[in-house]
């Protein structure tokens, strides 16, 4: 006589987790050896383009695998007094500097210090660079704006990319949905996420006010009642850590 089969009860996040660690091993591997073997004697070009695309697809599902540890477990926030302008400037300096055919175009204001997560703030705003960035693959401009409104930072980044549908809009946040191909699809649902932990958060639209074709991802965040002293020289380590 057959047993009734009951649903199982697992810790989903758990599961993932444990997912992840125990696929970095055989991956750490893979790319170890993928890294020493085109350095042998008496590999062929055939071979040696082979283990290029080993390379290189391991390294991808590194970066995966990295997003999705995020994800599936994100770090406990711990808000305090960021500069948000300092933040968003350096990471476009930065993202310009790994392609030279991006040009920023820079209408920030002198400071937004808001009340959010530093670590956070840097990794959201990190991830919606890159999204932009990817969407520039022949390069491009971003623009960089923002504000205060209703007791609000926002800060918004046009790119000048082809923007995206109806149908792209509304499942942009979703967890590895993209149309880029080098994409992980999960940068824009770990900004969100990491957002909304410490009080913030992001939507995405094309652009309509005379900037850049393409999309615009816009960051909000509470504005710090208050800020510490020294705490730009705390935000700048940050950034540079």
């Amino acid at each position: 006589m057959g047993h009734d089969l009951q649903p199982l009860d697992i810790d989903v996040q758990a599961l993932m987790r444990g997912l992840v660690h125990e696929l970095r091993n055989p991956l750490s591997a893979i790319l170890t050896a993928s890294s020493l073997l085109p350095g042998s004697q008496g590999l062929d070009e055939e071979t040696t383009m082979l283990l290029d695309v080993v390379s290189k697809e391991a390294r991808r599902m590194n970066r995966i695998l990295t997003e999705f540890s995020t994800f599936a477990k994100p770090p406990k926030p711990h808000p305090e007094p960021v500069d948000l302008v300092s933040v968003a400037r350096q990471i476009a300096l930065d993202k310009a500097k790994t392609r030279a055919a991006i040009v920023i175009h820079d209408e920030l204001p002198t400071e937004l210090w808001v009340h959010a997560d530093p670590h956070g703030t840097v990794q959201a705003l990190d991830h919606i660079f890159e999204n932009a960035r990817e969407a520039l693959a022949e390069g491009g401009h971003i623009r960089l704006s923002g504000g205060e409104k209703e007791g609000k930072a926002w800060i918004a980044v046009n790119d000048s990319g082809p923007g995206l549908s109806e149908s792209a809009l509304e499942r942009a946040f979703q967890p590895f949905f993209s149309n880029k191909p080098a994409s992980t699809g999960l940068g824009l649902s770990i900004a969100r996420m990491v957002l909304r932990a410490s009080g913030g958060d992001c939507r995405i639209e094309n652009a309509h006010d005379g900037g850049p074709n393409g999309a615009v991802v816009t960051v909000e965040f509470p504005l710090a009642q208050a800020r510490t002293e020294g705490q730009t020289e705390r935000n700048t380590a940050l950034q540079a850590a």
